[in-house]
């Protein structure tokens, strides 16, 4: 459920992988202007293929074949698959991806995917996506609020939450009529 712009500013250094799974540091956000900094939990999924902690392992363990342990966890990788370090960036890329690089990073995998509507897709949809399996999933508002860093309160979150299917999530289901 993270922001684009909290996802290119994250440092290897900002992570921390445990027994239960992975603590990632947000130095700021949007609603954290002041830089105070929060830890986010993410347990281990229940897929090898999917899940964020094997897969975020997977990238560490590749960056350090490459003799990156520093700096930017998300980097550009060029047309020959070489990855940008602080030494080497090619064509006016840093080492770090850009917001706008993640967006379209998530159109192309909805393309690839062969998702419905994929050309609508954004890196917004991380974030309502994050949310509605939450909530599908029957994670409470106030969980999903505070994991998603919107505002305490904030009746944002609700309008991020999607309708994933109008018969199973119907809300007359179930109700005796």
């Amino acid at each position: 459920m993270g922001r684009r712009s909290e996802l290119v500013a994250l440092n290897i250094a900002d992570l921390a992988v445990t027994a239960d799974g992975l603590e990632v540091h947000i130095a700021t956000s949007k609603t954290d202007q002041d830089a105070r900094g929060e830890t986010v939990a993410v347990p281990y999924g229940s897929h090898p293929q999917t899940c964020p902690v094997r897969v975020l392992q997977a990238w560490l363990t590749l960056l350090a074949e490459r003799d990156i342990g520093s700096g930017a966890l998300l980097r550009p990788i060029d047309r020959h698959d070489r990855l940008a370090t602080a030494g080497r960036a090619g064509r006016g890329t840093g080492e770090r991806l850009t917001a706008q690089s993640i967006n379209l990073i998530v159109k192309r995998a909805a393309a690839a995917a062969q998702l419905p509507d994929a050309e609508t897709y954004s890196a917004h949809s991380l974030r309502a996506g994050g949310a509605t399996a939450a909530a599908k999933a029957g994670a409470p508002m106030s969980a999903i609020t505070a994991h998603g860093r919107w505002a305490e309160g904030s009746p944002v979150v609700a309008g991020y939450i999607r309708q994933a299917d109008k018969w199973n999530d119907n809300p007359l289901r179930g109700v005796g009529l």
